[in-house]
């Protein structure tokens, strides 16, 4: 079957892993796999040897004029390919795939990484228009697949007629991380610094307890603030950006995840399947996820304080809550799981059309 992946951006991403992980798959299973992107190496070099990538410039993450530009071509490129499905990833994307697919009649399953509107940083003309676009692709989708259970219940009841599909991203459980703390606690930050991932909240409890080493890995906009506080807070460490995250997991014992909006992030699981505990805000599928490990591993959206008693809590119960950690992982987490769920999606909504 000739399968088209489409996502905005080809850099690196907890979406574009999705991506390259899913196209290795379907090719090993034999399907002639193709992605579409915006640009960015990452993806391209991840899949170039199993796929074929098709690079599309005018396709943006922000609303703007190329985005007809972008329809067009990638109309172009669905048209020449003939696929079976196109699949669609982000929510630029999602958008314009599924305009493609009706203009050609093509089924589009989207999946939904976290849906933007759900982002409180976000103003709320721009949720508002994020919502309508949403509500919108789900009626015109031959499948959604969705992360959380509030983007399944948005899509149940928006789009009662589509086929909704509940599949959280999967990681394989890793071995040898030992359940022991050392004298001074490693609390780590591992991500993008943007504005939904909650990193303000994490300066601020590192500056609030310099019993403990906060160290953090990653990049981006706001990196003035890691920078300030690195040059104020001795116990704050700053890796940079990595592209393999195994060094950074054997330097910390508990990751902080303190995001405002996210789908089921990878930092999250892979922390989790190597026996890290996890501490968390409450958004995206954390949720259902932390607390089959233990509830009050959650902390409020911004609280500081409610991030360091959770924190606390695990220094507490550390050998018990690791353990937990992979277990969980094992029994509802996993690679096979996801990939092997989502190709049968995607066969499903072949056979449907035909």
């Amino acid at each position: 079957m000739r399968i088209v992946e489409v996502i905005t951006g080809g850099e690196a991403g907890g979406a574009q892993r999705h991506v390259a992980e899913l196209t290795l798959y379907l090719a090993d299973r034999g399907h002639d796999v193709h992605v579409v992107h915006g640009g960015g190496d990452w993806l391209s070099q991840r899949v170039e040897h199993v796929a074929t990538v098709h690079y599309m410039p005018p396709m943006r993450r922000a609303i703007s004029g190329h985005d007809l530009v972008a329809l067009r071509d990638l109309t172009r490129v669905i048209r020449d390919l003939r696929p079976a499905v196109v699949h669609a990833h982000s929510s630029k994307a999602g958008i314009l795939a599924r305009r493609a697919g009706m203009r050609l009649g093509v089924p589009v399953i989207y999946t939904a990484h976290g849906m933007v509107f759900t982002d409180p940083m976000r103003s709320p003309r721009s949720r508002w228009l994020y919502r309508v676009l949403e509500t919108w692709g789900s009626r015109h989708s031959a499948a959604v697949i969705v992360m959380t259970r509030y983007d399944e219940a948005f899509v149940r009841r928006v789009a009662p007629k589509t086929l909704v599909a509940y599949i959280p991203n999967g990681v394989t459980v890793q071995k040898g991380h030992q359940p022991t703390l050392p004298d001074r606690l490693r609390i780590g930050f591992l991500g993008r610094f943007s504005a939904e991932k909650g990193l303000p909240t994490f300066l601020t409890a590192a500056r609030m307890n310099p019993q403990w080493t906060w160290m953090i890995a990653g990049d981006g906009a706001l990196r003035a603030l890691v920078t300030e506080a690195v040059k104020a807070c001795p116990q704050v460490l700053w890796r940079g950006w990595i592209d393999n995250p195994e060094e950074f997991f054997r330097e910390i014992d508990v990751l902080v995840q303190p995001s405002f909006k996210e789908g089921l992030p990878y930092t999250v699981l892979d922390a989790l399947a190597r026996g890290i505990p996890v501490v968390s805000t409450p958004v995206g599928g954390l949720p259902d996820l932390m607390t089959a490990i233990d509830g009050a591993l959650l902390f409020p959206v911004g609280d500081a304080a409610a991030m360091v008693r959770a924190v606390q809590y695990v220094a507490h119960h550390y050998a018990a809550i690791a353990q937990r950690s992979q277990t969980v992982i094992a029994e509802h987490y996993t690679l096979e799981h996801q990939l092997k769920q989502t190709e049968a999606v995607l066969l499903q909504a072949e056979t449907r059309r035909a």
